[in-house]
């Protein structure tokens, strides 16, 4: 009678598990496919690091992070025994009374011990600490899977020092057996289904920070509009979401007090798939004003431990605005400049020009030339980036390096990509590419983080494939053996003090955090890291179109402002830049608070230290 009993009782929440999984895999199948399996050694890799090692899990909240890895490793090491009391109560196999499973069950009590300590753990963290990333709400659900966590591993262990057959082991064999039974009927309609669905999201996310594939126009693909116009991973990523809450944590529009949170974006995404109609538009399910409000910084991918890519979302959707011709107004100055003079300020490029001779730049020859320095809409452009410039070429001509620079330069296109003008971002690419191939450079030299990314990773998409190096790379490289580091580093005593903020393209994006502080240590920096550091600082607020933007109409305090007033905090009176963006930024909030702090490019600082 009890083995019927349990028949039925698996037959109705195993059938109840897969019609709620059945529904998720239909609607991730019927969505168009965005799947890469594309350099499968990183994957296999970052696999072993992020689900069996749980590193993203761990590494910025260790004590959290520390007790959802237990309860990770336990749900992986109970699963034997799951089975196998289930084979047992199902009348198919007994294998409970065999020397390896009894070896197993001694095996699993240190398990049990750590996941009822960290569930507990996380309870009390949920329903009483209840940090910010986690909402206002306490989530009911999230208790009651919780208890039932804790309920099997006590049933686990009581179970251990009771004969089976009694009536009190019998109850308690039962009660263990149902709040699995529970478990499996309830997990796919929550959070917690990033059990199973994790490990697949991690593997399939992209090897990319903030990878958005090229639009084919010949297919009249626009970007996102509806619903049904979300790729696969997207789905995928809306049912995986832990809601853990780090990806608004660590988002600076959300920090800045906007509207814009990215757990929210995800979990909007999950109940408009599930709600049904495939027609809705993504106006309805967003609103626009919370797209726009993205610096495109990528730290809520960065931190997200179970692989959710946001940034394709974010991007897509913004595409579908701008073919419907719905971008914020100060995008259209910014694309006019574009289309018309090929640079962000619509500038004349006899500007460019004046400067280029002004600088005795030569023109870039494959014979004659070791680096191709591209300036960038800042360098050709902004006069007081200029300065940094000219810094850099003080040092590749003291150091013997021969460089030139393009006759002509457009926009990398990194503004049109990133606000959603994927035409635009193509035309220039191309152009671009085209004349890159003319001149044929083996290496890029760049000051600006935003064209390394663009050249190195967007153009590639385009078959274009070419060293990419931030100036601070190359020249902490260049200036690592010399007898100027030892000399600079004797004269500098005592040691000045400033703080380095990392740009986003840079630190989080390429993963150059140590060589900027190589060279300031190295020519006389004695640095304080600010709040936000190496590969997850806080963005400056230039990123994702927002530096032509008018801040003031915003919502909240203004990202630069908020960062401006975390590198002040430092004590620190010189702030060292690395990009001509966050260098405008930080420098408008300077303004803004009428602080005395001095910035400094940090090819200038190296410059006046040699």
């Amino acid at each position: 009678m009890e083995t019927l009993i349990l028949w039925a009782l698996v037959l109705i929440f195993t059938g109840a598990f897969v019609a709620q999984v059945a529904t998720r895999v239909r609607l991730i199948a019927a969505a168009p496919n965005t799947f890469s399996l594309e350099r499968p050694g990183f994957r296999v890799g970052r696999f072993l690091i992020d689900v069996v090692l749980q590193r993203k899990t761990i590494s910025e909240r260790p004590l959290a992070g520390l007790a959802h890895a237990l309860v990770f490793w336990g749900f992986v090491a109970f699963g034997g025994y799951t089975v196998t009391e289930f084979l047992k109560g199902l009348g198919i196999a007994d294998l409970t009374a065999t020397r390896g499973f009894l070896a197993y069950r001694i095996a699993l009590t240190p398990f049990a011990v750590a996941v009822l300590a960290g569930i507990v753990y996380l309870l009390i963290r949920r329903a009483v600490v209840r940090p910010a990333g986690l909402g206002d709400k306490v989530s009911v659900e999230s208790i009651a899977i919780g208890l039932f966590i804790a309920t099997l591993m006590v049933t686990f262990l009581v179970g251990s020092r009771l004969d089976e057959s009694s009536p009190a082991g019998l109850a308690n064999w039962w009660v263990h057996m149902l709040v699995i039974l529970a478990f499996l009927a309830l997990i796919p309609a929550s959070k917690h289904f990033h059990l199973v669905l994790s490990p697949i999201t991690v593997f399939l996310k992209s090897p990319e920070l903030g990878s958005v594939p090229n639009l084919d126009f010949e297919k009249e693909q626009v970007g996102l509009e509806v619903v049904k116009d979300l790729g696969s991973k997207t789905v995928l990523d809306a049912f995986t979401c832990v809601e853990c809450g780090r990806c608004q944590v660590n988002c600076p529009a959300w920090g800045a007090g906007k509207e814009l949170n990215p757990k929210t974006l995800i979990l909007q995404t999950q109940h408009a798939l599930l709600a049904g109609p495939r027609d809705a538009t993504l106006g309805e399910i967003y609103t626009e004003k919370v797209l726009w409000q993205c610096t495109t910084c990528g730290a809520c991918e960065n931190q997200c431990p179970v692989g959710i890519e946001h940034l394709p979302l974010i991007i897509g959707a913004r595409r579908g605005l701008v073919s419907n011709g719905d971008a914020p107004e100060y995008l259209g100055g910014v694309y006019n400049h574009l289309e018309r003079r090929g640079n962000i300020w619509g500038l004349s490029y006899d500007q460019r020009e004046r400067f280029v001779i002004a600088a005795g730049l030569a023109t870039f020859d494959p014979a004659k030339h070791d680096v191709l320095v591209w300036l960038g809409c800042a360098g050709a452009f902004e006069a007081d980036f200029q300065k940094s410039l000219r810094s850099l070429f003080e040092i590749l001509t003291a150091r013997h390096v021969r460089f030139g620079v393009l006759s002509k330069e457009r926009c990398t296109g990194d503004p049109a990509k990133r606000t959603g003008n994927e035409y635009m971002f193509q035309e220039l690419a191309n152009a671009n590419i085209a004349d890159l191939k003319r001149a044929g450079p083996k290496r890029i030299l760049t000051s600006c983080p935003h064209c390394v990314k663009t050249i190195g990773d967007d153009y590639r998409k385009f078959g274009y494939e070419v060293e990419v190096v931030h100036t601070s790379v190359y020249v902490e490289a260049l200036t690592r053996s010399t007898e100027w580091s030892a000399k600079a580093s004797a004269e500098r005593e005592p040691r000045e003090t400033v703080t380095f903020h990392d740009p986003c393209y840079l630190g989080r994006y390429a993963g150059k955090v140590d060589e900027p502080r190589n060279l300031l240590t190295r020519f006389g920096a004695n640095i304080v890291e600010p709040e936000r550091n190496r590969d997850n600082p806080y963005c400056c607020g230039a990123g994702g179109g927002l530096l032509f933007a008018d801040k003031e109409e915003e919502p909240g305090s203004r990202i630069s402002d908020v960062r401006f007033k975390q590198l002040q905090a430092t004590g620190a009176n010189t702030i060292v830049t690395a990009c001509p963006f966050c260098s405008i930024m930080l420098k408008g909030a300077q303004a803004s608070a009428q602080a005395d702090t001095q910035f400094v490019d940090l090819m200038t600082y190296v410059k006046d230290r040699l």
